[in-house]
């Protein structure tokens, strides 16, 4: 449900935008892959404190990131610079998988948030993007043990820095980046590289 009122929040946004702008304003759509490296270094972390707990093997499984749509609305405010707002989520979940013999926890996360960055043309075609960003992590655990099951929610929510690079070929509809999101939810360790394909109205 949360992911839908996303959706639709950021659907109108762009829809608020786009009909009146200039023809330097953009808005765009943009699909790609975040790989999650500080969620896979916590998983292990958990992973081995509870073999330490429970002394005995904890077989973990995990996904090391998740599929990501983003929408953005970018005005330029001189020839080599512009300001982007944007909105993303996860569209698949991050999901672990702790497990022992009769009893396993699963946890599914994910992710959603706003970004406000200046993209700088620093060459012809070319982009460095730098900002920040509000974001949560909602995660949802559910223990399975002798046939019955409980389930647990949590959310983390704070703000981090993102850079990034990416084409700016405005004779194309079409273009490419890589963003490095830093804290998402606020939490130091967990971070993401985001590798996108945009799609600009």
């Amino acid at each position: 449900m949360q992911k839908l009122k996303f959706i639709l929040s950021l659907s109108l946004l762009i829809l608020f935008f786009n009909p009146g702008v200039k023809a330097e304003d953009k808005a765009g759509v943009e699909l790609g892959w975040a790989y999650l490296p500080g969620f896979e270094d916590e998983v292990m972390d958990t992973g081995q404190a509870l073999a330490n707990a429970l002394g005995q093997t904890v077989t973990v499984s995990t996904d090391t990131g998740a599929a990501v749509l983003r929408g953005y609305y970018r005005t330029d405010i001189n020839n080599n610079g512009a300001v982007e707002l944007g909105g993303f989520l996860s569209l698949t979940d991050v999901e672990t998988v702790f497990s022992i013999p009769g009893a396993s926890i699963t946890i599914a996360q994910e992710i959603m948030g706003f970004d406000l960055s200046y993209i700088h043309e620093a060459a012809d075609g070319v982009g460095i993007k730098l900002g920040l960003h509000m974001s949560d992590v909602d995660s949802e655990s559910t223990v399975a043990l002798g046939g019955q099951s409980a389930a647990v929610t949590a959310s983390d929510s704070g703000s981090g820095l993102l850079i990034g690079i990416l084409s700016t070929d405005k004779s194309s509809q079409f273009n490419y980046g890589l963003t490095y999101y830093d804290a998402l939810g606020g939490v130091d360790d967990s971070d993401a590289t985001l590798l996108s394909f945009s799609y600009q109205f």
